[in-house]
């Protein structure tokens, strides 16, 4: 029998539990093995899920890295402390998959991409929308050429009432920042792969806190409310000539939650939710949506694991590279600075 991947999670919290480790426990040459969470609580609810023995739950992660062998490491901590947990276990020889956001700035990110590379081990960013039956759908048609070269798209994901109540969301000493950090990054990167990844050169933003920090009907602490947005808007520009309109909320008087992507090719445009291709036809404008998808009902966060464990097993690259996370990061501390300083820069 061929040795299985030992896994071991470094925050094994909310997204952990409900996500990641059905993920692993899905694929039989994986094998989670160990756990580290500075929360007692969450530790013996996440070991539980996990079916990780007593003896190998850690409350300080760094002790868990010296004493098991292990192949892969899952970091799914607050934003705030992904970059030295993911740089520690590259020290160790693991490969390492983070949730997103990557991190909380560029220079940070730069830091685990060197630590990636001169461990010799692939470094994956769980951008997860990347691995939903309409993002392979749309993915397909821009591979075939249907959709042409891409010069403007629209992203956006608005909650109505929906900041989180629960983990470290909404402090900013743990998150550094809302729904930029929680929900724009998945849209954006998602329309970026979408794109071919074209270099970023400036960013204009617009961000506002009216709602979350005062009594609402949502059930977090108002109080405890301290990451600089619940609503920002922003406008990106491309070396290439192409742009991108972005909006994300996690508060905002609006009818209806939105979540949708919207591209514009030369040869036709692409939107999600559902996934359709509109393009000229017969000299008419149609719009084509998906009857048979051999990918629907995928689970995104399980599919971006299998493909994650598949290249370590197969030596094969990272679905989602440091590099184009970067690119990602790039823009939102762009986001962040443009609408700090109130015009557009430079990214």
């Amino acid at each position: 029998m061929a040795k299985k991947l030992k896994v071991g999670f470094i925050g094994i919290g909310g997204i952990a539990q409900g996500c990641h480790v059905p993920g692993w426990q899905a694929l039989d040459y994986c094998e989670i093995v160990a756990a580290a969470d500075v929360n007692p609580k969450t530790l013996k609810a996440g070991g539980e899920k996990a079916g990780i023995p007593e003896a190998r739950l850690y409350t300080d992660y760094k002790k868990m890295l010296s004493e098991v062998d292990l192949d892969i490491i899952d970091v799914c901590t607050p934003n705030c402390i992904h970059k030295q947990p993911t740089i520690d276990a590259f020290a160790k020889g693991c490969h390492v998959i983070v949730e997103k956001p990557m991190t909380t700035s560029v220079a940070d990110a730069k830091k685990m991409i060197a630590a990636s590379e001169q461990a010799g081990k692939l470094l994956m960013i769980a951008q997860s929308m990347r691995f939903g039956d309409d993002a392979l759908a749309m993915k397909r048609w821009v591979d075939e050429g249907l959709v042409g070269d891409i010069y403007w798209g629209r992203a956006s994901y608005l909650r109505p009432r929906g900041v989180p109540a629960w983990g470290a969301f909404i402090v900013k000493e743990l998150s550094a920042g809302g729904p930029c950090y929680d929900l724009a990054v998945h849209i954006l990167d998602l329309c970026l792969y979408l794109m071919g990844h074209p270099e970023p050169v400036a960013v204009s933003a617009a961000m506002y806190l009216e709602i979350s920090n005062k009594p609402s009907l949502m059930k977090h602490d108002p109080k405890k409310y301290t990451v600089p947005e619940e609503l920002a808007v922003g406008f990106i520009r491309f070396a290439n000539g192409a742009t991108l309109s972005l909006e994300t909320s996690w508060a905002i008087n609006s009818a209806a939650p939105n979540n949708g992507i919207m591209l514009a090719g030369t040869r036709g445009g692409i939107r999600n939710n559902p996934p359709t291709l509109t393009r000229e036809e017969a000299g008419l404008l149609v719009d084509s949506t998906v009857q048979v998808n051999p990918d629907r009902g995928i689970a995104s966060h399980s599919e971006e694991i299998r493909q994650f464990a598949e290249a370590v097993k197969n030596g094969g690259p990272s679905p989602v590279p440091g590099a184009q996370a970067l690119m990602t990061q790039r823009i939102l501390d762009g986001l962040y600075k443009s609408a700090q300083q109130g015009k557009e820069v430079k990214v």
